[in-house]
């Protein structure tokens, strides 16, 4: 009987290891990328263009944000985490749009029907906009909020206008 109890062990005690480090391994794996220091340096910049939306290329070219560029956003009262979401992010297109809608207070259904995007998606972007003050809240009604661009949402927008 001694046999079959060390080999009841000797199981257990692999099935166990073998499920802690697989979690173990799916935990680091997919948590945010932010969070680990310890990545290697040829991964992180593919981390980085991949969650800006930036085709990884090889170039000499200088960072937009530095420069005229930045001294031309910072004159203005605008901050680099708004020039990301407006310009270097992959939903930047979509969020200039809502602004250019948002010259007239609207609700979020509304920005939805007239831009031709998803609720959800209008919904995402209006929030991130809030986060940084290009857009406020006007109204509230019940469960309707209805939204307007912010002076600083202004002048962000006629930067982005300027760019291109």
């Amino acid at each position: 009987m001694a046999p079959l109890s060390v080999a009841r062990v000797a199981s257990v005690t692999i099935v166990l290891f073998t499920a802690l480090t697989l979690t173990h391994a799916a935990f680091v794996d997919y948590r945010s990328s932010g969070e680990r220091s310890d990545k290697s340096p040829s991964q992180m910049p593919y981390l980085q263009n991949r969650k800006f939306g930036v085709e990884m290329s090889l170039s000499l070219e200088r960072e937009p944000w530095r420069g005229q560029v930045r001294q031309e956003w910072i004159r203005n009262g605008v901050c680099c985490g708004a020039y990301e979401i407006l310009v270097k992010m992959k939903g930047g297109p979509t969020r200039v749009k809502l602004l250019k809608l948002l010259a007239e207070p609207r609700n979020k259904l509304q920005l939805a029907n007239e831009s031709g995007i998803d609720w959800k998606a209008v919904d995402r972007h209006v929030e991130r906009l809030l986060q940084y003050g290009l857009v406020k809240v006007v109204a509230v009604a019940g469960t309707c909020t209805v939204y307007s661009i912010t002076e600083k949402g202004v002048r962000a927008l006629a930067l982005v206008e300027i760019k291109k």
